[in-house]
């Protein structure tokens, strides 16, 4: 009795197989045969690297056949192909490639071979050094009964290129980098990204040196004033790096040391710095050309005070004075130095300005540790205004005893913005004084038409 319902297992067994099979049978496609990769396609060449492509063919469905393919170069599909397309490609010289494997004989369980076009560099250089368009046209044939042929992938123009091999920095030029604060950590790590063109085999040394050329070359020609990063705020582990063998792509990495520019705790080195590095070797490769360089930036700043209990106690010369003038009816008071809105701005007595030194005093509304100070002169259509050329910051706990924070000068009137960093002193009160001003606007009284847009001050 057990026996049968063994055997009645066995059978339900093998009919469940046989079932299984029909069904892969019926939802599955007869074995096909096709170009991965038809039509058009590009690639490109990097000498010393990669000299061949590889044109991969694809057999799909069942599995049940087996199938020969035939290549060869078909120039009545270069001239289909740049007829239909509007292209202008010619006809690949014979020289320049070779086929060396045009007949892919596929069993019944391949489903993926390739023929392999090599490419003869020299020669290739030559006919591609003008810009030339030059392209191998390609038609598979399949001599094998019981296979479908994909009609529509049995041609592809393969176009190449050359490209020298080459490692770069990721985001060459100036990068915008970290932003620590007063509050952060004595040391951070910092991470740059290089990478190759190329599919990388080897492991690739490279080196990296730090060239403050660099930033000088960029401060001179894009009009900025950047900081060399001092080299006590940074440290290689090495000048050397590797990019391993089958990646593209890797870091290299500099440990800033912010207690550096924190040494002197009575003036701390706020500032914008950059930290100019270039690629200048690699072993197996060439550097860049256009992306040897970064030029990472710092940006070490205290807080921002925030104005909005600030008061203006104080000043001597105001637009709202021009009483029988126009200028008066003008929203230009004190006020708007300290509204935190760069677009508005305060104006002395226009019409007859009164003699400098023109000045005004702040009130903070608590005590605060002051870092930097500055101010902004106004901006956009209003960019003719300004006027102020030097003078002095001072400040104070009782609106009574004053201690002088920093100077201040501007180098040229369509500066529009200064910014000291100053030593660190704990007050309530400021007193921003205008001692000079550019000759544009220069009374003989010793006055000037001046406009200040936003006074600020750093600290916490």
């Amino acid at each position: 009795m057990k026996t049968n319902k063994y055997w009645l297992s066995f059978a339900f067994l093998i009919m469940w197989i046989i079932s299984c099979k029909n069904d892969l049978d019926i939802n599955m496609v007869n074995d096909t045969i096709g170009l991965m990769n038809p039509d058009m396609v590009t690639t490109t060449i990097y000498p010393g690297v990669n000299e061949v492509y590889n044109v991969q063919v694809i057999k799909s469905g069942k599995g049940q056949n087996g199938a020969q393919a035939t290549l060869t170069v078909d120039k009545d599909f270069l001239n289909k192909y740049n007829s239909e397309k509007g292209t202008n490609y010619s006809l690949m010289p014979s020289d320049c490639y070779s086929l060396t494997l045009n007949t892919l004989d596929f069993s019944e369980s391949d489903y993926q071979k390739a023929f392999t076009l090599k490419w003869n560099v020299e020669k290739l250089q030559a006919v591609l050094e003008d810009d030339a368009k030059f392209a191998v046209p390609l038609t598979m044939y399949v001599n094998t009964e019981g296979v479908n042929i994909a009609q529509d992938r049995l041609s592809t123009l393969v176009v190449p290129s050359i490209d020298t091999p080459t490692l770069a920095f990721e985001n060459a030029g100036l990068f915008k980098g970290i932003m620590p604060t007063i509050d952060d950590l004595d040391e951070r790590e910092v991470h740059i990204k290089v990478q190759t063109n190329f599919p990388n085999r080897d492991n690739i040394i490279y080196e990296i040196v730090v060239d403050p050329q660099l930033l000088a070359d960029y401060n001179e020609q894009n009009g900025t004033s950047y900081q060399l990063l001092p080299e006590a705020a940074y440290k290689f582990s090495d000048n050397k790096w590797t990019l391993p063998a089958l990646t593209n792509e890797s870091y290299f990495s500099f440990t800033f040391k912010k207690k550096a520019l924190m040494a002197n705790p009575e003036k701390v080195e706020f500032g914008e710095y950059v930290l100019p590095v270039k690629l200048v070797s690699a072993s197996t490769c060439e550097i860049s050309q256009t992306a040897s360089t970064i030029l990472y930036s710092i940006s070490f700043q205290p807080a921002l005070i925030e104005k909005a209990a600030w008061k203006v106690l104080d000043n001597n010369t105001c637009s709202k004075e021009d009483e029988t003038s126009w200028i008066a009816s003008l929203d230009w008071g004190p006020e708007k130095t300290i509204d935190s809105d760069p677009a508005t701005f305060w104006g002395s007595k226009w019409t007859t300005p009164k003699p400098l030194p023109y000045y005004f005093v702040y009130d903070m509304a608590a005590e605060y540790k002051i870092y930097k100070v500055g101010f902004d002169n106004p901006t956009g259509a209003d960019a003719w205004r300004g006027n102020a050329k030097a003078g002095y910051i001072e400040c104070s706990m009782d609106n009574e005893n004053w201690n002088r924070l920093t100077d201040w000068n501007l180098s040229a009137q369509e500066i529009r913005s200064i910014a000291v960093n100053v030593n660190t002193t704990t007050a309530r009160y400021l007193r921003f004084v205008i001692t000079e001003a550019f000759d544009s606007h220069l009374f003989e009284n010793g006055g000037s038409q001046m406009n200040i847009a936003e006074f600020y001050a750093w600290g916490e």
